[in-house]
């Protein structure tokens, strides 16, 4: 049996939990996204992306170029790590503007180090697979997360990426 690139990297990402579906991401122009990162209310300490109120909006890019290696990028911080009340609504858009390739985006509390092949169980919410942007575009998924105190990690679930570096630490306090 001969599988394609997307049921290969689908075999290597875990699907369990709260995830938005390939699916239901949308594409979006360049003046979009720069709209949807002008929205994140975040205050940037260094490599710490802090976020205070009732209401945390967090927009998380995988910008292109991503050689040497993919990463995430939060108020043009790579993999921040992300400081948060207890009690807080956050409420995530995630953008992927890497022409031709899939990454996720998926909040757990597995700490790294994480392996090539990442099976991570549970997920408390994030993406499931983007759909591979187009030339010029970007795609895009939202969603809400509401987490209790404690230590969490973000990561791309694509065998490798998590590996290579592509995750962050979320704190909540």
């Amino acid at each position: 049996m001969v599988l394609g690139v997307g049921a290969l990297l689908q075999a290597g990402v875990a699907s369990a939990g709260p995830l938005v579906r390939t699916g239901a991401f949308k594409e979006a122009t360049s003046s979009q996204v720069r709209a949807m990162l002008a929205r994140d209310n975040g205050t940037v300490h260094g490599t710490i992306v802090s976020y205070r109120g009732s209401v945390a909006r967090v927009t998380v890019v995988v910008p292109q170029p991503e050689f040497p290696f993919p990463k995430f990028e939060i108020h043009h911080v790579d993999n921040p790590t992300l400081d948060l009340r207890a009690g807080t609504t956050v409420k995530f858009t995630f953008i992927d503007r890497v022409m031709g390739f899939s990454h996720s985006f998926q909040i757990t509390r597995k700490a790294p180090p994480f392996p090539m092949f990442p099976k991570i169980r549970p997920v408390l919410a994030g993406t499931e697979l983007s759909p591979p942007p187009g030339d010029g575009k970007s795609v895009y998924a939202d969603f809400t997360w509401r987490p209790a105190a404690g230590h969490y990690y973000y990561l791309c679930a694509i065998p490798g990426h998590a590996h290579m570096g592509m995750f962050g630490a979320i704190i909540v306090k």
